[in-house]
């Protein structure tokens, strides 16, 4: 990996760059073109950059936010709009949120989230249907003792040979992908969501199945194997593992550091949503995203 990794090209080593001087013109324009590019992962980490340091990155962005393409001023003010959340929250009342300390409590969030997403959808029919996954997956386990793999075979034979739950590549980017309801409606999803359904299915069926935070493509364990519900559950070996994420197979011998928290899944899928969100320019959600990421974060200061 080149050592500028995670470092966008215009931002420079030299602290009086156009971070600390609008008058650069050359730099603005470098800003300006990412933000008007098709390239989202540069557009992503640009944006990140912007947002995390406000002092020094604000007479820019608000010159941006009035000027230029309607994507950059899209973008540009969606980074005002995150700082002004921010002022907002920390001005705010403590809000007391979820504790995030079980499985069910991050269940219970996402269902809270689709009824404020989605206002005035009735949710029974997805709760009914989770519930009877779990009732299939408890019939598929064999009646002897229960190995992790029996548990994997069963979690897949229902949730991806029999439901066809898996990953949405034609549209990974829809924000529909992220939200609990929407996946169980259509049976698509981003790795993080297709895991959950199956951590909460095997879960009623009595499964101890939990999340893996590896980098860049949420994953899902039980008993200390781990399996990919992107694509059906297959599962990965330490080969697989050290292959997939670029690292020594040696460091995959105990991936249980990786063992996921429900607090940190819950921040990680409002980050993919953010993301999703920028991406089409919607403030709006954006902007009430960002409100339920800094409430997580503020309950845990």
């Amino acid at each position: 990996m080149p050592n500028n990794a995670g470092r966008s090209p215009w931002i420079s080593e030299d602290k009086t760059s156009l971070m600390n001087s609008s008058h650069d013109e050359n730099q603005a324009r470098a800003v300006e073109k990412i933000l008007s590019g098709e390239d989202a992962e540069m557009v992503d980490m640009t944006m990140a950059q912007l947002r995390s340091q406000k002092d020094r990155h604000a007479e820019l962005i608000r010159r941006l936010a009035q000027i230029g393409s309607p994507k950059v001023r899209s973008r540009a003010r969606i980074i005002l709009r995150f700082w002004e959340d921010l002022k907002i929250s920390e001005n705010a009342p403590a809000q007391r949120t979820t504790d995030f300390a079980t499985w069910e409590d991050l269940e219970r969030f996402c269902w809270q989230l689709a009824e404020i997403e989605s206002p005035g959808m009735d949710l029974k029919k997805s709760k009914a249907y989770m519930e009877e996954l779990g009732v299939q997956v408890e019939m598929n386990l064999p009646q002897r003792s229960i190995s992790p793999s029996d548990s994997i075979a069963a979690l897949r034979e229902v949730l991806a040979r029999r439901e066809g739950f898996r990953g949405n590549l034609q549209d990974y980017f829809d924000p529909a992908n992220s939200y609990l309801h929407r996946v169980l409606e259509t049976r698509l999803g981003i790795p993080l969501t297709l895991a959950l359904v199956y951590i909460f299915a095997g879960q009623r069926a009595g499964l101890d199945v939990y999340g893996i935070n590896t980098p860049g493509h949420y994953l899902a364990g039980i008993g200390g194997v781990i399996f990919d519900p992107f694509h059906g559950a297959g599962v990965m070996s330490a080969d697989d593992l050290a292959a997939k994420f670029g690292t020594d197979r040696l460091s995959w011998a105990n991936p249980m550091h990786l063992r996921a928290t429900p607090r940190s899944t819950a921040e990680r899928m409002l980050i993919n949503l953010l993301n999703s969100y920028s991406r089409r320019g919607d403030e709006a959600r954006h902007s009430r995203i960002v409100s339920y990421l800094q409430m997580i974060e503020e309950s845990f200061v």
